[in-house]
């Protein structure tokens, strides 16, 4: 599919460009600027939020474009036109070997020989925009962390906040006929979010912080959460096997093909705070209704259960939900 085709999918299925009011036009301006990169294939384009996009949680942009691999070569240049002042967060990637595919939620993003860039702050001018280069040549070394469901062959899993009744669920790696098996796993490091070259404990529990964060993300109806705000719930996991291997060191990883987590029945609100990104507060217990749960790697590449893959994939087609609120 080519990267046009490809766009003007991914903008039906996401809603991410926002439709310009004629009132604010003479204040919109362009967002440009060169895209430096070695590597050849077609290239993808985002505008966030502050605060969000990889390799933070799946979020929709605020506007996405994109360049044939041979646009690229002639004119590596991005255009996001009629952006309203405010300010954004630029990201972008090099689908190396073509497999993007802005139709389906999990193909919508980096793969095992791709590129990708940093997040660039962007502050949109009022009728003129911004010009920032962006380079996009980190290599990409895995997949993304595929799974499925081991033992759960009808699919609907119903999750159980309840303290005294809280039933583990068994993560495995899974190729879903898209990527290279051997290549398909939870990976793990260590974080190291200050840059100190030390190890983060961020909740101060006496344990390195690992680099995969796994949690339930509520769907819920339309008017029972506000538009700007995610409900979610962590999932639990022991982290003592990782830790020990990767044994304090910064530059290295382990994998893991088989992963049992649990709920902590404690949600967290995520919506803007006062600095322009995103803050979290508590929410109380996990609200009934239905979730999908997210597995999110470091540099950002995720998966979620359930997917769009699951109309041709059926151990994507999970059902989660909470049918009662917490005792």
């Amino acid at each position: 599919m080519g990267a046009r085709r490809s766009l003007l999918l991914l903008a039906g299925l996401l809603g991410c460009t926002e439709p310009t009011e004629p009132q604010v036009l003479d204040r919109t301006g362009v967002v440009e600027g060169p895209i430096s990169t070695q590597a050849s294939g077609d290239a993808w384009v985002f505008l966030y939020r502050p605060g969000e996009g990889p390799p933070g949680a799946p979020a929709e942009p605020r506007a996405v474009t994109a360049l044939s691999a041979a646009r690229l070569q002639a004119d590596p240049r991005f255009v996001f036109a009629n952006v309203k002042p405010n300010a954004y967060r630029l990201y972008g990637l090099i689908d190396v070997d073509g497999d993007f595919d802005g139709t389906i939620d999990v193909l919508s993003q980096v793969t095992l020989g791709d590129r990708t860039s940093a997040g660039v702050a962007v502050q949109s001018q009022p009728g003129r925009g911004a010009h920032v280069a962006l380079e996009i040549d980190t290599p990409v070394f895995t997949e993304p962390p595929a799974f499925a469901f081991e033992g759960e062959p009808d699919l609907d899993v119903v999750l159980d906040p309840a303290l005294d009744a809280i039933t583990p669920l068994t993560l495995v790696s899974d190729p879903v006929g898209r990527f290279d098996p051997k290549r398909v796993a939870f990976t793990f490091g260590l974080v190291d979010a200050d840059g100190d070259q030390r190890p983060d404990d961020a909740n101060g529990d006496g344990t390195p912080d690992l680099s995969l964060q796994l949690f339930l993300r509520w769907r819920p109806l339309p008017g029972q959460l506000a538009a700007d705000t995610t409900v979610i719930v962590p999932l639990a996991f022991d982290p003592s096997p990782f830790v020990r291997t990767l044994e304090g060191r910064l530059d290295t990883t382990v994998t893991s093909t088989r992963l049992q987590v649990v709920m902590v029945p404690q949600a967290l609100a995520l919506g803007p705070d006062a600095d322009g990104g995103v803050g979290q507060t508590a929410f109380g217990a996990p609200p009934a209704g239905d979730y999908e749960l997210v597995a999110l790697a470091a540099g950002g590449q995720f998966w979620r259960m359930p997917n769009q893959l699951g109309a041709t994939v059926p151990s994507q087609s999970a059902r989660l939900h909470i049918d009662r609120v917490s005792r």
